[in-house]
């Protein structure tokens, strides 16, 4: 078994191997309570810019907070990806209070950050797919 780890093709093998468990080219900023996903050709500035804009407005809570930004190509928007709740139902309705923030925060953010490309709030289970997209933006 020594003997093969020696060898330069076992090597290879083995850095090709994890080095193809990353292609997803997927990145996460975590630092504390607040997990940003997005991908490798996501503006870098940006992606900083809503982290700081979030952590600033003090829209994380105690618990591990993630949320996936998404590039939709077809609609020249950004998808802010937020889990709202661990076990959200997609038959459940957003009540007004809810609604209405994420209103304010969806503004704010295309105030604020996203202002070569808008970005509009979608509401996704625990995997990140989409249940609902309360206020899209209208190209």
């Amino acid at each position: 078994m020594l003997r093969l780890m020696r060898n330069p093709i076992f090597i290879c093998s083995i850095i090709l191997l994890l080095v193809a468990c990353d292609t997803s080219g997927e990145k996460v900023m975590d630092e504390g309570p607040l997990k940003v996903y997005y991908n490798d050709s996501s503006d870098q500035k940006v992606i900083a810019a809503f982290y700081d804009f979030w952590i600033k407005e003090k829209y994380v809570g105690d618990k591990t907070q993630s949320i996936k930004i998404t590039e939709n190509t077809e609609r020249n928007v950004y998808e802010i990806r937020i889990i709202l709740r661990k076990e959200f139902d997609p038959a459940a309705t957003i009540d007004f209070k809810e609604l209405q923030l994420m209103s304010e925060i969806q503004q704010e953010l295309n105030t604020h950050v996203f202002m070569k490309k808008k970005c509009e709030l979608v509401i996704c289970d625990n995997k990140f797919q989409t249940l609902s997209t309360p206020m899209p933006i209208i190209p």
